[in-house]
């Protein structure tokens, strides 16, 4: 099949970018941006459009729908897509017609200077023109390297077409007329800017697992809010949903005037098909369930025990970037490990100390003799926090288990016990 090529090239000033890579992912994920346009495969669709003067207005149709004016041009060849497209003036053009590209003139080639105004004085100013001139005449007067010009004359250019996108989000942003006070009433905004954002990065065949929702607030302050899961996805009702539960974790203090939602690009999530493959929970599901637990009992309270490296009574935090998702729950594997629970509130215990050494010890839900015995510790390697009145052990009671055991002042505790 031959190869087919569209560029498109800003005819203003400035060049809008955004708008003429919009145009051009409606037609090809092969896209490379200049700096005065974009280049792109539209080789096949012939099949679905037609020829490629009816791809090229196609093409026009977009920009015209985007309000950017720009040339058109199409081509077998990358070279003469761009140089059709620079020369057309907000026109289309196609090289199927051999005198659009024979009646470009020779300044678009890149030829030297000098070389050109020999042309010039030869009566030699556009393709075809040079074209009539044979080409190893050309090569034994200028040089091999003169070769590529006359291959882009003929258009049989070797340049290809080299993707060099490097956007990493797409953005949508929202000014109501008057300042709204609950973000509830922003959600069908937010649903139907989510649906388009999702519908561009699908398009791209690429998917987020980042969103970031910023909230312009009354007095000219901001808010951003960057909402992370560990598992890309493009499940619109789901990204509503954790908004929805993380604003409400931490609402903004005044009221809103404005919002913008940036979704940054992430490889898909690959589908899992085995017949043998083990049926896990949606990694969707417990996100979500993980952030109705917060709002609940508190962002502090829902996480993953993670030790910390301190003598303290709890030596420990809850860390929530340690929840395993359904993408990463398999690779958990638990070693050689003891767990503990804390006794909340803890035993009170009657302690039996006998030449120093611990040697019995009761409480409302066991007694029993000490086997083993460990310690004494402080209570807390924070000095500079508290007194170092609090002393504990660990003690191996007869048939019930191993136990932590405290003293503070005179008193003795069970904190707890491991497992």
């Amino acid at each position: 099949m031959n190869r087919l090529y569209a560029c498109i090239i800003s005819c203003g000033d400035t060049a809008d970018t955004r708008s003429m890579m919009t145009v051009a992912h409606r037609f090809s994920h092969a896209i490379e941006k200049l700096d005065d346009g974009v280049l792109f495969d539209v080789s096949g669709l012939e099949r679905l459009i037609g020829t490629p003067e009816q791809v090229a207005a196609s093409i026009s149709e977009q920009a015209g729908r985007h309000g950017i004016t720009v040339g058109i041009a199409v081509a077998d060849t990358p070279d003469a897509a761009i140089l059709l497209a620079r020369r057309s003036d907000g026109t289309v053009s196609t090289a199927e017609h051999p005198e659009s590209f024979a009646r470009l003139p020779l300044a678009d080639l890149g030829i030297a200077d000098d070389t050109r105004a020999v042309f010039s004085d030869l009566g030699i100013r556009r393709v075809e023109d040079l074209l009539a001139v044979p080409a190893d005449e050309l090569a034994g007067r200028y040089g091999r390297e003169f070769d590529g010009i006359v291959r882009r004359l003929r258009q049989e250019g070797k340049r290809l077409l080299t993707p060099n996108i490097r956007d990493s989000d797409v953005s949508w942003s929202f000014s109501p007329d008057a300042a709204i006070d609950d973000f509830e009433q922003l959600i069908f905004v937010v649903n139907h800017a989510l649906d388009g954002l999702f519908s561009q990065i699908d398009r791209m065949a690429m998917s987020t697992e980042q969103v970031d929702v910023t909230f312009g607030l009354d007095g000219g302050s901001s808010r951003v809010y960057e909402i992370r899961t560990s598992f890309p996805t493009l499940d619109r009702r789901f990204w509503l949903r954790l908004i929805d539960l993380r604003i409400g974790l931490d609402p903004p203090a005044a009221a809103i005037r404005s919002v913008s939602i940036k979704a940054h690009f992430t490889r898909p999530r690959p589908a899992q098909n085995g017949l043998y493959a083990v049926s896990r929970p949606e990694p969707e599901s417990l996100l979500l369930t993980i952030n109705k637990l917060k709002r609940l009992i508190g962002d502090d309270n829902v996480g993953v025990p993670r030790l910390l490296d301190d003598r303290k009574a709890q030596p420990f935090c809850l860390d929530s970037r340690l929840i395993p998702s359904g993408r990463d729950a398999a690779a958990v594997r638990l070693g050689e490990t003891i767990g503990f629970a804390y006794y909340r509130p803890p035993l009170a215990a009657e302690v039996l100390v006998r030449d120093r050494r611990i040697v019995f010890v009761r409480t409302r839900r066991f007694s029993g003799h000490v086997l083993q015995c460990s310690g004494v510790w402080k209570g807390s390697s924070h000095w500079w926090d508290r007194s170092w009145r609090t002393h504990e052990w660990d003690v191996e009671v007869e048939e019930c288990g191993v136990y932590r055991l405290c003293k503070a002042d005179r008193e003795w505790f069970i904190v707890g016990e491991y497992d």
